[in-house]
């Protein structure tokens, strides 16, 4: 009986230890793959013991292997996602089932007027269009133009995510193009309508002197007269046109290099003078001889003879214009000031558009074009400049542009 139960005593110890040695690997194993788990990057090292517990071991480093090239993987997709997302111009916006944003682009941020990224916030608290949440629940692909708030205008296409209940918006900012077709529409309109004017008197004057009006000298004369008149106001408005047209398509030759202001302001007085007389315009020029700016002196010339010219057309007889030029910084600045009656704030920023008048039948009775500053815009930029126009005190216009100026030879040594 005693030796039963020594027996049964050994059997038991065995066992015991037989459990603790198992138990120990295995334990040190369960707790090397949680390590493994909270860092992918961590690897369980050998298992001494049972050979199945090694290749058990074996096989879990394997699979954070692979987990971790996946993981890496994914991040490079995502990674490589964002670059290409922030690179579009267009704005890019993913949402989830919930609207709940996913993703937002460098764009669609600057569209949204936001800073933040937005990652995990609902999308219509931060751009309340009505347009948006129809496209949102739309239950197909769709696309919509809208306004967005305090932002340009932008085109909004919506398509279903590949078996979510997500979407994806693309945002393109039409703003710039519809101002282009508005514009378009409007020179276009312009054209015809200045251009239907003096056709419209040269037709009625010839038709007038062929049904015998040319027998009587003095309607005859005057009739001939209309006929010069308008034909030369169609030749500058083709003339202007064209110049329009080569500086659109960069066929506008330029020549750019040191011109002085003072000689080429002397040089576009004289095509002004005789008009000057007769209103009575006092034309006051003052400028250092020495200022040379980096530009082409034909097409400066062709911007001054177009201010003067303006500024002596639209300012009230025996009035003032001044020609003023000065350093600022890198630049020159050139001002043509008058004492006119000025341009209201409505009609300042747009009387650099082709054919825009502030006083159309004022402008029509001084023989513009109506695309004179148009043409001093297309020629300051294509020289790398800038203009611009602002009010005179106590009244009157600012016509100013700004050119690279070129130091005198003195300067150049000097530095």
């Amino acid at each position: 009986m005693e030796t039963v139960a020594i027996a049964l005593g050994l059997v038991v110890l065995t066992a015991i230890v037989t459990t603790a040695i198992v138990r120990r690997p295995l334990r040190r194993l369960a707790l090397e793959t949680q390590r493994i788990v909270r860092d992918p990057s961590r690897r369980i090292s050998m298992i001494s013991g049972d050979a199945d517990l090694k290749e058990l071991g074996h096989w879990i480093n394997a699979l954070a292997e692979d987990s971790e090239r996946s993981r890496d993987a994914l991040h490079h997709e995502r990674t490589l996602l964002a670059s290409v997302a922030d690179g579009l111009t267009q704005g890019v916006i993913a949402i989830d089932g919930e609207r709940k944003i996913e993703m937002l682009n460098d764009a669609a941020r600057r569209m949204l007027g936001v800073q933040s990224s937005l990652v995990g916030e609902p999308l219509l608290e931060f751009v309340r269009v009505p347009e948006l949440r129809e496209l949102i629940d739309h239950t197909d692909d769709a696309s919509a133009e809208v306004q967005l708030p305090n932002g340009p205008r932008a085109l909004i296409r919506a398509a279903r995510t590949w078996g979510r209940a997500g979407r994806v918006l693309l945002l393109e900012d039409v703003t710039a193009v519809r101002k282009l077709e508005t514009v378009r529409r409007d020179f276009v309109a312009n054209v015809s309508h200045e251009l239907r004017t003096p056709v419209a008197v040269i037709r009625a004057n010839a038709e007038t002197l062929l049904a015998g009006a040319k027998n009587d000298p003095v309607m005859s004369t005057k009739l001939i007269d209309g006929l010069h008149r308008n034909a030369e106001r169609l030749a500058r408005i083709l003339a202007d046109l064209l110049d329009l047209s080569r500086l659109d398509a960069g066929q506008y030759r330029m020549e750019l290099g040191p011109v002085p202001v003072l000689s080429v302001t002397e040089q576009s007085l004289t095509a002004v003078e005789t008009q000057a007389q007769q209103r009575k315009i006092s034309v006051h020029v003052d400028m250092p001889e020495r200022l040379t700016v980096k530009a082409d002196a034909k097409a400066l010339d062709q911007i001054l003879v177009n201010l003067i010219d303006n500024g002596v057309k639209y300012t009230q007889v025996e009035g003032n214009v001044w020609v003023e030029a000065r350093e600022l910084g890198d630049a020159i600045r050139i001002e043509v000031r008058d004492d006119g009656p000025g341009i209201s704030d409505k009609h300042r920023a747009r009387v650099f558009e082709r054919f825009y008048r502030a006083d159309p039948s004022r402008s029509r009775e001084a023989g513009g074009t109506g695309l004179g500053l148009s043409i001093v815009k297309h020629l300051v930029e294509s020289m790398g400049g800038e203009v611009g126009v602002e009010p005179n005190t106590p009244r009157g216009s600012i016509f100013w542009l700004q050119l690279p100026s070129v130091p005198t030879p003195t300067e150049a040594l000097a530095s």
